[in-house]
């Protein structure tokens, strides 16, 4: 492998392929470097002009084809979506269709706004859960004489997943459900600049366990929006920029976070930003020094879905880079749920490295074949991977915590049964949900009928933040490897993926030591 320096990078530009550029590398081998389709600093004396190296292997290929379909889809699809969410809206704001029909004949038709806070999105109607979860597990004795009596009684995971989902919304539903249905604190909800789609695109909310003397700060990004083009076109992206010993990161993710310049992360990340643009690493820094300042005993969570998982992981790594030794020693724990792959191996490394000595956790949950998480795809030559402990859902109540998840080359055949098979158990769970669990895990016709799309494409239903929020709520966590985790430290748990339900391969394990109050 030929190292790379500070300046090295490759950026890839699907929008400008065509037909005879497919062709041509595939069958002929010929180089793209230089082209219009490939900018990169590396010469291809260095990696040579054949297939397999910079340029194109069959991967990138179907990639860039995946990529050209979203891009090229993109406006029809979002204004789909924006018929299907009007519509849901309508139904559910007028209470059905037999109510819609008396209400439009009275002239008492309600009509939805979508910055309204009883307007949902798509994924709101699959899950209208609103409300955290109370669990009766030893957190409650444990947690005794703690002033944060509106968290101590919540499932952290559940907590991290919830805010995920939400973040999802307007700002107007957002702070509804967290100051009236959580008691907490709203900050604050941002439209960020985001320099990859050339649009105020990266969403994210910030809030806090109580006004005074907060003792937890939330930091949700939101992630892949189901109808944005775009969107999946900057999960699938392969293309990749150098951070110096930090190893190579994921160009778009990281110009979602407020990167500036995709061929030099040194003038990319300036530690001090002085342009106009509100960026999503610089006000969320901003905004995190002057709630520690305000709130001395506050730790601080980062969480998000899909994208956002990648954007929360992503945002302590500039932490690291600019030293922020203040936020950087508040930060409790970066959950992450569906999340793609968003840096190399040295990338993983140097984190990994960092995250054990300056973080208290990093949890990357996954649900059984959910697509995103094998994201970017398992490609030679950009090579991202991912990092730090796993926690695998295998279905709703048996979870596992391990290196990698299964299948991570999406592309091997040898999974394919086992992806449909899960496809179907999924849609027969959803069916009969309440049955088990009770009438909250009772899914609606909209939900069941979403699950469908797994039985097109394998892996994509997975990838609903409802089957993250039930596995946070449902699943008994067990230890397939003891390397998958880093090493422990006395004040190392904030619960998580290892709440009162861990076990080992024979006995329940429920002790002080996974359990700490935040």
């Amino acid at each position: 492998m030929v190292s790379s320096t500070s300046s090295d990078y490759v950026i890839y530009h699907p929008e400008k392929l065509r037909l005879s550029d497919i062709f041509t590398t595939l069958v002929f081998g010929t180089s793209l470097v230089g082209s219009e389709l490939i900018e990169t600093s590396i010469s291809s004396n260095v990696y040579g002009t054949k297939v397999g190296n910079v340029g194109v292997n069959l991967i990138t290929v179907i990639t860039w084809i995946l990529q050209r379909i979203m891009i090229w889809i993109s406006g029809p699809l979002a204004l789909f979506g924006l018929l299907v969410e009007f519509t849901l809206n309508l139904f559910s704001l007028n209470g059905g269709l037999l109510r819609l029909l008396h209400n439009l004949v009275t002239g008492s038709l309600v009509i939805p706004k979508k910055e309204s806070a009883d307007y949902r999105s798509i994924l709101a109607h699959i899950d209208e859960r609103t409300d955290l979860y109370r669990t009766s597990s030893v957190l409650n004795h444990l947690m005794k004489a703690e002033p944060m009596d509106n968290v101590s009684e919540r499932n952290p995971l559940d907590l991290c997943m919830m805010a995920a989902k939400i973040v999802y919304e307007n700002k107007a539903y957002i702070e509804n459900v967290i100051t009236n249905h959580w008691k907490m604190y709203f900050v604050e909800h941002y439209n960020f600049w985001n320099e990859y789609l050339k649009s105020d695109d990266t969403q994210a909310f910030i809030c806090c366990d109580r006004k005074e003397n907060a003792q937890l700060i939330i930091v949700a990004f939101r992630g892949t929006e189901p109808f944005s083009g775009k969107d999946w076109a900057t999960d699938l992206d392969l293309s990749w920029m150098s951070m110096g010993e930090m190893g190579r990161a994921h160009v778009g993710f990281m110009k979602a976070l407020g990167l500036q310049d995709e061929k030099d992360y040194q003038k990319g990340w300036p530690k001090n930003y002085a342009g106009s643009r509100k960026l999503a690493y610089y006000t969320i820094r901003s905004t995190l020094k002057t709630l520690l300042q305000q709130n001395r005993n506050a730790r601080i969570i980062v969480t998000g879905h899909s994208l956002g998982g990648a954007l929360a992981i992503l945002f302590p790594s500039i932490l690291v880079l600019h030293q922020e030794e203040d936020i950087m020693t508040s930060l409790l724990g970066v959950y992450t749920f569906g999340q793609p792959r968003v840096g190399d191996k040295d990338f993983g490394d140097y984190m990994k490295a960092k995250l054990n000595v300056i973080f208290k956790r990093y949890y990357r949950v996954v649900y059984r074949y959910d697509v995103v998480p094998r994201v970017p795809f398992d490609d030679p030559i950009s090579k991202f991977v991912h990092f730090g402990g796993c926690v695998y859902y295998r279905s709703w109540y048996k979870g596992e915590m391990m290196k990698q998840e299964p299948n991570k080359n999406y592309f091997n055949i040898l999974y394919i049964p086992s992806k449909y098979l899960n496809a179907w158990l999924d849609l027969f769970r959803a069916v009969f949900a309440r049955i088990r669990p009770g009438k909250e895990f009772k899914e609606s016709w909209i939900s069941i009928s979403f699950r469908l799309i797994g039985l097109l494409i394998p892996g994509m239903a997975s990838h609903s933040p409802r089957d993250y929020v039930n596995g946070a709520r449902l699943a008994r966590v067990t230890i397939k490897d003891e390397e998958a985790s880093y090493t422990p430290r006395d004040d190392d748990y904030v619960n998580g993926a290892l709440l009162a339900k861990l076990t080992s391969k024979d006995e329940e394990v429920i002790n002080e030591e996974y359990i700490s109050v935040f």
